[in-house]
């Protein structure tokens, strides 16, 4: 199934936490509330994600990956690292660990992904 970048990292997203609220859904991701509840509807009609009012608190909504959309998430990410992959194999192979070893360290400059949107 084809999915818009912009759904493939909300699935992701998903996937890592687990339910999530649609307001913390659109602050991680960097996006105004009403654009994040229109791409989780099309989502939704999609069958990848359910929606259903919080816990503990009935004004929030919680949302969750379907088992189709946990399926989307995992092919999206094993994607993403095959392209990654595939990017690597293109550098010289005296290059390729420094490349890597540099990922890691801005990955680390840049501190843990929940972090990062704050």
């Amino acid at each position: 199934m084809d999915v818009t970048p912009q759904q493939a990292e909300t699935l992701q997203l998903i996937f890592e936490r687990g339910a999530v609220s649609t307001s913390s859904l659109a602050e991680q991701l960097g996006i105004d509330p009403s654009t994040a509840s229109r791409n989780l509807s099309g989502l939704e009609r999609s069958g990848l994600i359910s929606r259903k009012k919080g816990a503990d608190d009935a004004r929030q909504t919680d949302v969750r990956l379907t088992p189709r959309g946990k399926r989307i998430a995992e092919s999206v990410a094993a994607g993403s690292s095959t392209s990654f992959a595939a990017v690597l194999e293109q550098l010289p192979r005296a290059d390729r660990q420094r490349v890597t070893d540099a990922l890691e360290l801005l990955a680390r400059a840049i501190g843990p992904a929940d972090e990062v949107s704050r």
